[in-house]
């Protein structure tokens, strides 16, 4: 996946490698039980809020709107557009990433990773702005 064509643009080396990694291990994992991870994750946000009041929980929440959408349309995306959206998914649902998901700013880079799986794949119309 080292060809900059081949992978989704604008992140940096670590979300990159990141996100590989994530779309390697997501390959046999179908998008319904990746939605159900997401909306888990969204659940451990809610729960982290009661503690940490800076948890973005408006911008979880979006995110995961965002990811029920692309699965609703699973199917109009190709093989290779899925694996991609496959990693952007399981990036999410994983709260120990670039920044943890739990602190100031901890959703930022679940954002630009699934902003960037969102252009990558042509559907600029569901990119999210926070």
């Amino acid at each position: 996946m080292d060809d900059a064509r081949l992978q989704p643009a604008g992140l940096n080396v670590i979300q990159l490698q990141r996100l590989e990694e994530h779309v390697r291990r997501g390959q046999l994992v179908g998008p319904d039980m990746l939605l159900q991870a997401a909306y888990e994750h969204l659940d451990e946000a809610r729960t982290a809020r009661n503690s940490f009041t800076e948890v973005e929980l408006e911008l979880a929440e979006s995110i995961v709107h965002r990811l029920d959408r692309v699965v609703s349309e699973w199917d109009t995306f190709s093989p290779t557009q899925q694996a991609w959206l496959r990693g952007a998914m399981r990036y999410f649902s994983v709260s120990d990433d670039e920044v943890p998901d739990f602190v100031a700013g901890g959703f930022r880079d679940d954002l630009e990773v699934l902003n960037a799986c969102l252009r990558y794949v042509r559907r600029d119309d569901l990119v999210l702005y926070a």
